[in-house]
């Protein structure tokens, strides 16, 4: 092992610590100024008093679901839809995993709060309406908002969105493999 990274290159530590596996570089990327997928994930703010007043958010989802809900302007769109009990996708809530992606087709949203948008929606998206719910905000007073379950983490092109596909009233969900959940209960 320790031929095969000299012979790669990299830096071998030899000593105290262990010297069989190569010391950790920096990368490329963090020298040139992209800085990691950790440098870019947005923290929730604190409410700027910027957005006074409430919003009807109309969420979309799959099979014409639709449901309303009153939320403040100065909160998160997610927020406002899983205090509502809604099934909505999210994972990091911090503007970059792009799994809370929605499309607003009405109404304008404030997603000043995601350090950088780019890293997970592209521009064409974001004039097509897309938006990361965990970290946009309502501005108008209506907002439709199409959900989804099928396209997060920005994988093609905004010509692939299915329209509102998440499953927004729940799903009861079967069992891959094993018994089902109601049996499992009563054991």
């Amino acid at each position: 092992m320790v031929m095969q990274a000299q012979q790669l290159g990299l830096p071998f530590r030899h000593g105290p610590r262990s010297g069989k596996f190569p010391r950790q570089q920096a990368s490329p990327r963090a020298s040139n100024g992209e800085g990691f997928c950790r440098d870019k994930v947005a923290m929730p703010q604190k409410p700027s008093g910027a957005h006074e007043g409430t919003c009807t958010i109309v969420f979309l989802g799959a099979h014409g679901a639709s449901v309303e809900v009153e939320a403040p302007k100065d909160g998160y769109i997610l927020d406002a839809g899983l205090n509502a009990g809604l099934e909505l996708p999210f994972t990091c809530r911090g503007g970059i995993c792009g799994a809370c992606v929605g499309r607003v087709t009405e109404g304008e949203v404030d997603a000043s709060d995601i350090a950088d948008v780019t890293f997970t929606l592209n521009e064409e998206e974001v004039e097509g309406g897309m938006t990361l719910l965990c970290m946009s905000r309502p501005i108008s007073d209506r907002l439709v908002v199409e959900t989804q379950s099928d396209w997060g983490y920005s994988i093609g092109d905004l010509s692939e969105w299915k329209g509102p596909t998440g499953e927004i009233l729940g799903k009861r969900v079967q069992p891959l493999m094993g018994k089902a959940w109601e049996t499992a209960k009563q054991e």
